[in-house]
This record gives C-alpha cells, sequence and structure tokens, in this order.
C-alpha cells in the first residue's frame, strides 16, 4: 500500500485543513433514504403499516456471487425478506433499478435457567456475540465477492467525490482501490434490528453503497458521519440494542465541519427483586454504576488513557472490549489518517475549559447525558461537545489541497433519517427502549 505523507515542517493547522480538505459534505442533492432501521426508530419516527401493493421478493440464484441474492421493488423489503428467513448467513440485496447492498445476520444462543439474572446476563452476552458473529460474517462475505462485483463496488462508491479521492489517495493501483473500498463498505454498514427468539439472538446489520458514504467506523472506537445528531443516532442505537461491550467511549467527529463529540457510555444489568420498592432501588443503583462507569470511560477518551477507566472492569467485560477491536490493525491507512486527524481535533481543544473538566473526570455543564434502557439493562450514555468554530463547507471542485495527504479508506457518513415518505420498517423484536430526551447531570 502506498502511504503520502505531509513534508516536514507542514504546520498543523494546513495539516488539519489537508487531511479534511475533501470532506462529503458538498452540494450533492438529497436523496431518500433507502430503508429505515428499527433500532433508529423513536417516538418521533412513526413505524406505519408497508404501502399496500408492495411487490413481491424473489430469490435468485446467482452462481458467480456464490450467494442467494434478494431482488425486491424496494431495499426495506429485501432486508424484511431476509429477516423474516430467522437465519444466520449473508444475503445480497437488489432493489429498484440498480441499487444492491448486503444483509447480514449473525446469532448466538444463551442458556434458558430458572434463574432471572442469568438469563438476563446471558441474553446480553449473546447479543454481543451475535453483533459481532454478523460483523464477522459480512467482512468475510465481502472478501469473497468475485473481481466484477469488486470493480462494480469501486465505481458505485467513487461516485461520491469524497471516497474517490480516498481510493486514488489510498491505492497504487485498480486492485488496492477495489481492496479499500470494500473495507468502507464493510465498515458502513447500519445496525438494523435484534431479534429474540427461543434463546437465540439474531443481529441483522445491513450495508449498501449509500449507507457507506455516509457513515463509517474508521477505528473501533471512533465514528465519522456527515452530523453529530446523526453519528450519535447510531452509537445510541448499538447501545440499546446491548450490541456493543458493557462500557466503553466513542470520539464522533464531522470532517466537513471540524465538529466533534467525545462520548463515554455503559450498559448495566439491573438484578431482580420481587419487592417492587426493592426492584426500583436496584434499578437507581443500575443507574448510578453505569453513569460512573460512562463518565470514567469519557475521561479516558479525553486523556488518551485506557488502563485507567478499564482497570475496574471485570475480565469479561475487557474481553468483549478487546473482540470490538478484532478487524483492525495499526498499519491500516485508514487507521493511521484516523490516527492524524485525532491528534489535531484534539489538540484544537486543548485549552477548552469544558475539555480540562473532562480530563479531571468531572462532568462539565455543557455535558449532555442520555439515560434509556429495558426492564433488564439500563444505559448511560454521556456526551460532551466541545465548542469549535465551524468551517465552511466548500464543493470538491472548489477547493485546492495544498500539499499531498494522507486520505482516509472510509469517509465521514452518517445513518439515513427516516423521511416522512420513506418505506416502512418492519417490525422488530428488540425490547422497547425507553427514552429520555437529552439532558444534564
Amino acid at each position: 500500500m502506498v502511504m503520502r505523507y505531509l513534508p516536514s515542517g507542514f504546520s498543523p493547522v494546513a495539516l488539519l485543513s489537508a487531511l479534511l480538505w475533501w470532506s462529503p459534505a458538498s452540494a450533492t442533492k438529497p436523496v431518500p433514504d433507502e430503508f429505515v432501521a428499527p433500532l433508529q426508530a423513536t417516538a418521533a419516527t412513526s413505524m406505519h403499516a408497508p404501502p399496500k401493493g408492495a411487490g413481491r421478493v424473489r430469490t435468485v440464484k446467482d452462481d458467480k456471487m456464490g450467494m442467494p441474492v434478494l431482488q425486491a421493488r424496494t431495499a426495506q423489503e429485501a432486508i424484511a425478506a431476509a429477516v423474516a428467513q430467522h437465519a444466520a448467513g449473508c444475503r445480497m440485496l437488489r432493489f429498484s433499478s440498480d441499487g444492491f447492498g448486503w444483509i447480514v445476520t449473525g446469532a448466538a444462543n444463551y442458556a434458558a435457567t430458572e434463574n432471572p439474572v442469568a438469563v438476563r446476563r446471558g441474553r446480553q452476552e449473546a447479543r454481543f456475540k451475535a453483533f459481532v458473529d454478523a460483523r464477522t460474517r459480512l467482512a468475510e462475505c465481502l472478501r469473497g465477492l468475485p473481481s466484477e462485483t469488486r470493480q462494480q463496488i469501486s465505481e458505485r462508491l467513487a461516485q461520491d467525490d469524497a471516497i474517490r479521492l480516498a481510493l486514488i489517495n489510498l491505492a497504487a493501483n485498480d486492485e488496492e482501490r477495489r481492496e479499500q473500498a470494500l473495507r468502507i463498505l464493510a465498515r458502513g454498514f447500519v445496525a438494523y434490528a435484534v431479534n429474540d427468539d427461543s434463546a437465540t439472538v439474531r443481529v441483522h446489520l445491513v450495508t449498501t453503497p449509500r449507507t457507506a458514504t455516509r457513515l463509517t467506523r474508521p477505528t473501533a472506537n471512533a465514528v465519522e458521519a456527515i452530523s453529530l445528531p446523526e453519528g450519535l443516532n447510531q452509537m445510541l442505537a448499538e447501545a440499546g440494542g446491548g450490541l456493543i461491550p458493557p462500557v466503553g467511549n466513542r470520539l464522533i467527529v464531522v470532517n466537513a465541519t471540524g465538529e466533534l463529540a467525545l462520548v463515554g457510555y455503559a450498559i448495566n444489568l439491573i438484578g431482580v427483586h420481587p419487592d417492587p420498592a426493592a426492584q426500583s432501588k436496584l434499578r437507581t443503583d443500575a443507574e448510578k454504576i453505569a453513569t460512573r462507569h460512562a463518565t470514567e470511560a469519557l475521561t479516558g477518551l479525553a486523556t488518551d488513557d485506557a488502563v485507567a477507566w478499564q482497570s475496574g472492569l471485570d475480565e469479561a467485560s475487557r474481553d468483549e472490549i478487546r473482540t470490538a477491536a478484532n478487524g483492525y490493525e495499526d498499519g491500516e491507512p485508514s487507521v493511521r489518517r484516523f490516527g492524524q486527524i485525532r491528534d489535531l481535533m484534539m489538540a484544537s481543544i486543548k485549552d477548552d475549559p469544558g475539555f480540562q473538566t473532562v480530563r479531571e473526570g468531572s462532568l462539565p455543564s455543557a455535558t449532555m447525558v442520555k439515560r434509556f434502557g429495558s426492564d433488564e439493562t439500563v444505559a448511560v450514555v454521556v456526551v460532551y461537545t466541545p465548542p469549535v468554530k465551524k468551517r465552511e463547507v466548500i464543493p470538491p471542485a472548489q477547493q485546492q489541497p495544498t500539499a499531498p495527504a494522507t486520505a482516509p479508506a472510509s469517509t465521514a457518513r452518517a445513518l439515513p433519517a427516516p423521511l416522512p415518505d420513506a418505506p416502512a420498517a418492519p417490525a422488530s423484536d428488540t425490547p422497547a427502549i425507553q427514552s429520555t430526551p437529552m439532558d444534564k447531570p
């Protein structure tokens, strides 16, 4: 892989501009979203019934692809058909005139015992395992695609100005460009739904060229999105679905504007007691513990010290954190490039009083806390958004980079935001999440 670096002595401000100049928030005309993910749905997003006269879904045998292909009028219909199969695996989607993507289903079992606490713990562990299984299946599925399909993916993603420049700068030849395109697609998935049926948890992930141009995960603990709210939506969906380790942090960045958000989170199981008052106290205690862990994880992100906040966790939690980081290598071009952006963005806020407060282990007044969960778990997400002056978004055609920079193998993108006329999403078996508005602690 050919890596391109800036000359020594290049100023940090110029370096950050060079790293971000190609950001995708261009003058591209918005288009309707392909589908609505149940895990993204909130009370403000009504899940109405499927439209009358919806087209049927056909399963096409494609020997060249080496996997079943679901063909439908819309992505929503094809995805619903795949979810209804209740089977782990990877399936290609074809929809509309030229739309395509993949849905992958991961599965994990948990023991059904008479101990309710053990069942809750087993179910939570199964959700994470099913998510990891789905993510692994997706990467393997895409790696096995024939060369002509890889080329089609590369060409489709290259229609986005940002990704086109990323592919040009990260790859020395067509083969490397196709490989980088697959990585973009594999990390640009949407967590679609979670189903729990008869002690088996199934997690469904969906990726299409459109989702991959709107959101990416350049490292295990980072999200690049076209806006902070949309990046947080995905973070909240994964936390609410129990798809991530019980404690962790995320750095969410918007390359187009220079905005960033530091996030710490924790998901804690609630004990079981027959007395309502005692049960209420168990929930309150679980929330307090989750808030403390989330705050510690946020501090660890601000100080770049993972040892301190992970030292108080049990070995099982630390194992899940290590597992979540699988698939990322320090030598990857996209990982190295994001490391540069992270260092420069964090340096740009080093004098912010609120950031200093976070580094000291406290929550500044501007911190927002999201508390939600089910009868079995409580999740707390702590978000600090440093004040930054937004950069003006300049269409790529008008931008002139001052020097060659290490371009990313993925670009800032966000989750599909449901529109009033978006296709209806099928019901999910995910336990209802009782949310409260963002509030200050």
